[in-house]
Formats: structure tokens, sequence, C-alpha cells
């Protein structure tokens, strides 16, 4: 069996591909081992090697890990009907109110079932201490990272040239999206959003409710793809076709080339540390790819996003708005850089700057694999991982104990255009170009030309009593942007296997968009990966069950267990075999299919509410949190409009103090004002303003009373004749409620049925009501006084004397009070019932007509002195009339005339123009003036918002800046450390290889020493030897000599 492992004194880049395919042949020289046993043995080899000499650290390979090798356990039905008792919770109220109950459509897992009362840890809730945590004045949290210089050039040209392919790895409307500038948005609302986090749950809290940025939501906002897994396996070898033993390498042929660019780059750019390869300026990027006439900033506009000339309000096409490749169109890359490299290096600056930021004007050289697959078309599913990022710096900011950090940098505009989509009002955008809403472009383009408010107070009130702020906010829960089948809305989709194995919601492009949704409404873990690092958050769509048209009963946690992980947020203490297997895992369960589940595609606008067992939990949890927030913040909007020397100085702790009467009083007097300087932008009407002109016209002249009404109230007039057969309106989500004796749905109002200030109940008049005349009814024989008054503040009739008439006359002849339309106006002439005429007072009643109508003639409008006793003086006359036996049918006219002279002196009375002596031109002059003054005030505000504006951003750009510097001055401190103790190390190594060589030096003195004893004996030995040699020659030729002198003897 081959086993291999990498020995500790290897260098880096060791082993080659030779080296490796030769220790391979010699495992197996006959070459009868398998292509794929030779392939895995290459990968293993592969393994801890620095394949591009530390420009580009080898990511660990993710394990295999395959959908038939793990069973997960899903429910038959992911959304499941059950018979729920609905409420509703005002954060100010002190109970839940019980509106009715039904059978209603839940999403799975929930219940309605009792759970334990919960803490809060929300970052809102700990800034209403005595010491709260505010936002540092020079925090940038929130704001948009806008595009370098050179990118919408480069973006045009991309969009120009490489559009089918952008349109094959699903990515076309996306990068379209990047063209426009997002930079002015303020950030009020992604700091809002961040205080009202809830980690644990990963959700944000809105009042008594909970929202959060679904998979389906941040796939309509910025079209990222959602449900295509992507290529984890760097380095990869596959069998090639054409039999070669040692196979293809699975990577893009662009990827090498890319790498390689940035190598070149990084190792060219100027004052750019060696040690630090990981992140490269955003500008040097683009330097090495575009030319020099091409890299100035350029504004892009929504009306006219390729600077074709057209003006606001014209039609666009798809010629001037997608204008496609001509032959006379010239690329603006280098000489040396291909429309292949070209594409690759945009998508890699593309994906560091408005997918997966990780510094301001930066770019990571892990994004270049992806960019390379992106840019042959293949698909990757970018917003899981976008998801998650999210989330984890939503965590990160809401857990802070303090808000001094180091701003993350995210793609907020989408967070933005979340936030557009389900509050409504939130941003005021000039409207969208009817091109980019029928083709389906994300709504982020919305906020390209967008303001919003940047009163910090106002949006906390929002999102702790949303219906505070219903004159300038709505929450919208399910939103209808979605490309789901028509066909298919309200029915049972089930997401099964056909007879060929293959996923019933993935046959067509349409499924596509189903199997997407299907994945967005299942909980799991979102997965981020960057390296050898692997962030897990938890995804609860359960918890929002309304953004997906369904009822919210009491959720369970149907987040998998992670096998070997004891805590998620903790996993760089996991090893690292367990964390990629745990990453491997959570994004196949995230994204698995063909599971058997049936679901339900809700109708859209569909009518939903929350149980009643839920927002009692809710009451019992963070009741006090929301009551507290929502004083002190309705306090702080109400003093918006206010000047800056009449605002209340109460502290925190004053606000949080007593709510005895004074502060309800102080909390309910009046209505939330709106802020002056937004008072142009008005959000969209919501369903209350129906209501009829004159009921505003009360609701602000009678004394405005509390929509917080408590339990213990006393009934009003209205309520006991209420009929119990009428829907009844909240003022927080505005549940209808029919009859209870039968299943039925409940609409859900989340603007509130009344203007802010008047009560849902005791005290309120119906303007049906209001202005319904009293019934003529007949007199007794006296002069009846008129008492009727259609407001409090009316005029009461004078009581009259008794009549003149004798008694004997008859009941039925005596007239009736005439009361003229009016609104205050009630007559003070009294009505008379005349005596019978005789012959001497017929010439006294034709004196009378002259006088009457020299009185009537009298009246002059110009001239409030005519009008003095006209009343009086036209009672006695009429009087007079009457006992002079006039005739019935004559006294009735002269009374009409002289009760509608009356009624025109009663309207002249209430005309200023009358008391002041001033002409029409006069006044049309003034008011030409006080126009001219008001339109330089709203210019000098205009003007002073423009400086303001670029103030602020000329501030966050000196801040960026500065960052930039403040990292490049840690970057040369933590290499000039780096080098320091490379330094102390080899001083330490020196001193230590000095020693040594003076010890060595002492052994080779006395070896010399040695040497030179040795040769001696040496020379001495041979001297000896040669001596012994000679001798034992002469011994050899004396025997010699002596033998023959003994053989001559004998």
């Amino acid at each position: 069996m081959f086993r291999w492992q990498r020995p500790d004194d290897l260098p880096p880049s060791e082993p080659s591909e030779a080296a490796i395919w030769a220790a391979i042949d010699r495992q197996d020289p006959q070459g009868s081992a398998d292509v794929q046993d030779r392939l895995e043995q290459h990968q293993e080899m592969l393994q801890g090697r620095d394949t591009f000499h530390s420009f580009f650290a080898r990511s660990p390979l993710l394990p295999e890990c395959s959908e038939d090798s793990v069973v997960f356990e899903d429910p038959d039905r992911w959304v499941t009907s059950l018979r729920l008792q609905c409420g509703e919770y005002h954060p100010l109220e002190s109970s839940v109110t019980q509106v009715g109950w039904g059978t209603c459509e839940v999403l799975e897992p929930a219940a309605d079932t009792v759970e334990p009362v919960g803490q809060s840890g929300l970052l809102s809730h700990r800034q209403l201490q005595s010491t709260p945590l505010e936002w540092p004045r020079d925090s940038t949290f929130g704001q948009v990272q806008s595009p370098v210089s050179g990118y919408v050039c480069w973006a045009r040209h991309v969009l120009r040239v490489h559009r089918c392919t952008l349109l094959e790895a699903g990515i076309y409307e996306a990068v379209y999206a990047s063209l426009f500038d997002y930079g002015r948005l303020p950030t009020s609302w992604a700091r809002g959003l961040a205080e009202f986090w809830d980690a644990s749950r990963g959700t944000f809290w809105v009042g008594a409710e909970e929202l959060t940025v679904t998979l389906s939501d941040l796939q309509a906002v910025s079209r990222f793809e959602e449900c295509v897994p992507p290529d984890e396996q760097l380095f990869r070898r596959v069998p090639s076709v054409d039999g070669d033993r040692r196979g293809r390498l699975l990577l893009p042929e662009v990827f090498p080339r890319l790498l390689q660019h940035y190598r070149q780059t990084y190792r060219s750019a100027r004052r750019l540390p060696m040690r630090s390869r990981v992140t490269m300026p955003a500008d040097v990027w683009v330097r090495s790819f575009l030319q020099e006439e091409y890299l100035s900033s350029t504004t892009v506009l929504l009306h006219d996003p390729f600077g074709c000339g057209l003006q606001r309000g014209a039609l666009l096409s798809e010629e001037t708005a997608e204008p496609s490749f001509s032959a006379g169109y010239t690329s603006p890359g280098l000489a040396d850089v291909d429309e292949h490299l070209l594409l690759a290096g945009f998508l890699a600056l593309w994906l560091s700057t408005f997918v997966l930021p990780f510094r301001v004007a930066s770019l990571r050289c892990s994004v270049l694999l992806a960019a390379s697959q992106l840019s042959e078309g293949q698909r990757l599913a970018l917003a899981p991982a976008v998801l998650a990022r999210v989330y984890r710096v939503l965590r990160t900011v809401s857990e802070a104990s303090s808000l001094e950090l180091r701003d993350p940098v995210l793609p907020w505009q989408y967070l933005y255009a979340w936030v557009h989509l389900h509050v409504r009002g939130a941003f005021s955008c000039l409207e969208t170009p009817a091109y980019f809403v029928q083709r389906g472009y994300p709504a982020v383009l919305q906020l390209s030309q967008a303001s919003s408010t940047f009163e910090l107070e106002r949006v906390r009130l929002f999102f702790f009593a949303p219906q505070l702020v219903s004159d300038r906010f709505s929450l919208v829960h399910q939103l209808d942007v979605f490309s789901l089948p028509p066909h298919q809305r309200g029915t049972v989709v089930v997401d099964g296997v056909d007879h060929r194995g293959r996923r019933t919601l993935l046959l067509s492009r349409q499924s596509l968009t189903v199997a997407e949704y299907l994945i967005s409404m299942r909980p799991g873990w979102l997965c981020y990966r960057a390296g050898t690092s692997v962030t897990l958050e938890g995804y609860q769509p359960n918890r929002v069950a309304r953004q997906f048209g369904f009822f919210q009963a009491t959720a369970y946690d149907g987040r998998p267990l992670v096998p070997g992980v004891a805590d998620t947020h903790r996993m760089d203490t996991v090893p690292l075999k367990t964390r990629f297997y745990a990453a491997a895992l959570t994004w196949l369960h995230l994204l698995r299919l063909g599971t058997g589940s049936s679901f339900l595609l809700a109708q859209p606008s569909v009518q939903t509410g929350v149980s009643y067992t839920r927002l009692a939990w809710v009451r019992q949890s963070f009741g006090a949190s929301l009551e507290h927030g929502a004083r002190r913040y309705e306090r702080r909007v109400r003093e918006l409009g206010l000047p800056r020397g009449r605002r209340s100085r109460r502290g925190p702790s004053e606000t949080a103090g007593g709510r005895g009467a004074g502060v309800e009083a102080c909390t309910t007097a009046g209505t939330v004002v709106p802020s002056p300087a937004r008072a142009s932008d008005v959000a969209p009407a919501p369903h209350h303003t129906e209501v009829s002109h004159s009921s505003r016209q009360r609701a602000g002249s009678q004394c405005t009373t509390s929509s917080r009404r408590s339990v213990d109230a006393r009934p009003s007039p209205r309520d006991i004749v209420e009929s119990p057969q009428e829907p009844r309106r909240s003022d927080f989500t505005g549940y209808s409620t029919p009859g209870p004796s039968s299943d039925f749905f409940f609409p859900v109002d989340p603007y509130g049925s009344f203007w802010p200030g008047e009560s849902s109940g005791a005290g309120v008049v119906l303007p049906s009501e209001l202005f319904e005349r009293p019934s003529d009814t007949q007199t007794t024989l006296e002069l009846v006084p008129a008492e009727f008054s259609f407001f409090p503040e009316g005029h009461s009739a004078d009581p009259a004397g008794p009549s003149s008439a004798p008694a004997s006359y008859p009941v039925d002849s005596a007239s009736p009070s005439i009361a003229l339309e009016g609104f205050d106006y009630t007559s003070e002439i009294p009505c008379y019932v005349p005596v019978p005429p005789n012959l001497r007072t017929t010439d006294r009643c034709h004196h009378l007509v002259v006088l009457l109508r020299d009185l009537v003639s009298s009246i002059d409008p110009r001239s409030p002195e005519s009008w003095v006793g006209f009343t009086s003086s036209a009672g006695r006359l009429l009087g007079l009339f009457a006992d002079f036996g006039v005739d019935t049918t004559e006294l009735a006219f002269w009374e009409a005339v002289c009760r509608e002279a009356e009624s025109c002196i009663w309207q002249l009375r209430s005309l200023s123009v009358t008391r002041v002596r001033v002409t029409l031109p006069q006044l049309e002059e003034m008011v030409a003036s006080r126009r001219t003054i008001a339109d330089d005030t709203h210019d000098r505000l205009d003007r002073s918002a423009e400086a303001l504006r670029r103030h602020r951003q000329s501030s966050s750009g000196m801040a960026q800046e500065v960052d930039g510097l403040t990292a490049r001055m840690q970057e040369l401190w933590r290499d000039i450390r780096q080098m320091m103790s490379r330094t102390r190390h080899l001083q330490v190594g020196r001193d230590r290889r000095d020693r040594l060589t003076r010890r060595e030096e002492h052994r080779h003195r006395s070896l010399q020493q040695e040497v030179m004893e040795a040769d001696s004996l040496l020379v001495q030995a041979v001297e000896q030897f040669q001596r012994a040699q000679t001798e034992f020659q002469t011994l050899d030729e004396v025997t010699g000599r002596l033998q023959s002198l003994r053989d001559r003897l004998y």
C-alpha cells in the first residue's frame, strides 16, 4: 500500500511534479495500478506543498461528501395546518389582546406551545442602560464601499463583450447592478439593524415580531445564485480522455495565468510588504489591466447606464440599456492582456468589492479561483456564503462590549435594499425605469438614486414600536418580487425524484426558482469558508414565517447537530479535519433536494398573523425593554422638529424612571412630528389615509386621547353600541375579526388603523356621527331657542323669553327652530307665532316691512359698525310683526331673510379681511415675497445639505485614507518586528556558531598536534622498516654466501 508522509525538513516548494510521479512509478514499476489510485496517491503527496512560491497558499481540500453517504431527516410536509388563537400586542399595553382563532398555515418546525421566558441580549436593549453604548462620531459602520477609479469603464466593457458568459454563470444582473454608486446612502438603517439583531436566533426584532434576511430575499435584491454549490476541489486531477495515466488537472485554463499575473503585479508594485501577499490594493490591480485613459471615475445614472446621452424620463431599450459589442469598439485592456484574462481579472475585483469584501478597496488572492470558474460560465452558489458573512458581522457587532471597533466591511447596499422592500418609506427613490422592472433586475437598482433619514432616533423608534411612526414607515412582511410561477401559487409542490433519479425541481427553469424558494424556507446552517477558517451561522426561517405568507407560531430549533462540533461559534478550536467535514456536511444539508417532502407556495399578499401564545412570550420576555425604548425614543422623535433650545434635557435615567400619569401624558399628548429636513420625503400612503378630511380636522381640534388604553378602563358609548359582527380594527397589527364561530383568516394591516394621537376606543366619534344633522321637532307654544351645536366649542343659543302670544293659541301653529348649515353657527333670532290681524295694524305692518328692508339693506360687508345690533333689532321688529297680526307666510319669509342676513354677518365676522384694512393685491405681494423667502430658505437648506454631504464624504474618504495608512503602518511595523525577530534569531545562531567554531578550533589544534606526533612515529616506523628490510636483504645475501661455501666444502 502506498504510504507517504511529508518530511519536516522538506522545502515548501517540494516535492515537484516530477518527483511525485517518480515516487508513484517506483511504488508501481509494472504499471498495474488503477489510474484512480495513482491520482489519489498524487493528491496525497500534494498535501502541504506551497505550489506558487508563497504567493498563493494552497487551500486544504474539503472532504468528498456525497448525498448517498449521508441521510438527513426531513418532515413529510414543511407547511402544516394548526388551530391557532391569534392576538395582538402593543409594546406599551399591559396585556396581549385576543382577536380570534382559526385554522392557520404554519411553517415547520413550529407548534402552538409555551416556551420558557427568555432574556434579551440585544444591543439596543443594552443601550437603554444608564451608561448607553453609542456609535463613535467617526464610525463608518454601514457605509457602502464605492468602486475604484476605472471600475465603471471595465464593467461596461465586460457587460458588452462577455454578456453570454455572464448569463451562463448567472451573474449578469448582479454585475449590472454594480455599475451604480451606492456610497451616498446614510448609515442609520445599518446601525438600527445591528442594534436590533438577535444573535441567538439570527433575526431582527421589529416591535413584537421577528424579521430576517432570507436566502430568497438576498436573491431578490442581488440576483446571486442560491442552490448551485461551488467546486471547492483545488488542484484536483481526473482521468484523461486520451488515457494518460497522470490524468488531467481539473482547473480553469485561465487560473494559472491569473495567479501568475497576481504574482507579477504584486512584485512590481512599490511599497507593498513582501510578506503580506494575501491582499492587494484594488487600484493597483486595475492599473495592471487597463490603459491609462480608462482609469477615470465615472458616475452612472439609472436612466442612462451606458452614457448614451439620454434624458430623464426617456424610455430605455435593449440598444441603450444593454448595448452589444460593435465593430468600432476598442478594448480598454493593455496590449498584453487578452479578453479571457481581462474577464477573470474583472470578476476577481467584483467579488472582492460587491460580494465578499475583506477590506476597503482591496483584493484577495483567494477569490481568483472563483473568478476563474465564473469566467468560464460555471455557476456558483454565492448567496449562502454572502448571507453567512452578513450574519457573522451582525453577530459580532451586536455582541460587542464597545462600539469603538474596527468597522467590518460588507456589501451594505443589499441590506439597504432589503430594508427598502420590507419597510415602506425607509428610502425615497426615483422612479425605476420600466425596462429594469419588466426584465427582473435586482431590487438594489432602486437605491442608486435614493435618500433616507439621518435620524437614528426615528429608526430606533420604528424597531421598538413601528406603529408609533406609521405616518412615516410601514412594515411589509411578504414580498411580491419573487419570480415564482403564478400557476403554482397556492398549490402544494413535492420535492421528489423521477424514475431516472433526477430531481423534479431542477427539470425546468421555473422549477429552479421554486427549488431556491424551498431551500430558503428550510432551517439549517450557513457556511462561509476562507482558507482554513470556517464560519457556521444558524439559519431559521421558521421564526419569520410571515415573510413566506404563513402564520407565526412558536418556532422550534430545526438546525441539525453538527458532528464533532460542540460550539459553532468557536470553530477555530475544532481540529482542521473535523472543521472541513462539518463545512461539507452543513453545505450539503442546506442545498439538498429530492427529499420527498411537500411544501406550499403561498399566495402573494396573503393575510397572516401571530399566535396568542407567541405574543404572550414576547411580552413576558421583552415587554419591559420594548416599553422603555418606545417611551424614550417617542419623546426624542417628537423633539426633532423643535429648536435645540426647546428640547427636553432629561437624561436616560429620568426617561427610564416613573411610568405615572405625567409620563403617559407626555408620551401620548401629541403625534410624532416628521423631520422638517425631510418634508419632501413622503412615504407611500398606508390604508388608513382613506379617512375623510373632516375626520382629520376633528382629530386635530379635539383633545387627543391615548391609544394605549388600559384594560381596566371603562368602555365608551361607541364601544357599547358597536355591533359585535363588525370587524374590529386595532392600532398595532390590525387583525380583522369576524364572528368567532367559524374558521377564518386574519388580515394584517401593519400600518395601524387610526391617525397618530387618535384612540381606537373611548371618546371617538365616527365622521358620520360628526356631521349628522338633528331632526326638526315640533315645539310648544313658546319661543324655542336653537341649542344644537356641531362641536363642543360651538356657540350655544341664548335662551329667549316667553312669547307674548296668548296661551289659547293652538300648539300645532308653532314654527320649528331653524339651524342653518354651517360649522358652529346657530341662529339667535327666535321663532314667533302671529296673532290675528285687524284693520288698525295693517298700516303698521307696511311700515315694519320698510324698516326691515332698510335694516337688511344697511348691512355693509366692509363696515363692521353696520353689523352691531342687527340681531336684536331684527328680533324686535319680527316680534312687532307677530303682534301686529301679519300673515304667517309673510312672517316666515321675513324670519328666513333675517336669519340669512344673520348668517352672512356671522360669516363676515369669521373673515380676517374684514378686520384688517388690506387689499387682495397687497396679500398677493406678501405671498410672493414670502414664497421668495421660503424658496431661498429651501435653496440654502439644499446647499447646506449638499455641503454637509460633501463634507461627510470628504471626511469619510480621509478616514478611509487614514485607515489605509494606519493599516500600512501596522503592516510595516509587523514587518519590522518580524525582521527584528529574525535578526535576533540570527544573532543567537551566530553566537552559538561562534562558540562551536572556537571549540572546533581548539579541537583542530589538538588534532594537528596528534597528527604531527603520528606522522613522526610513522616516519620512525618507516625508517625502522626500511632498515630492517635492508638488514634482511643483507642477511639473505650472507646466508647465500655461507651456503655456497658449504657446497664447495662437501
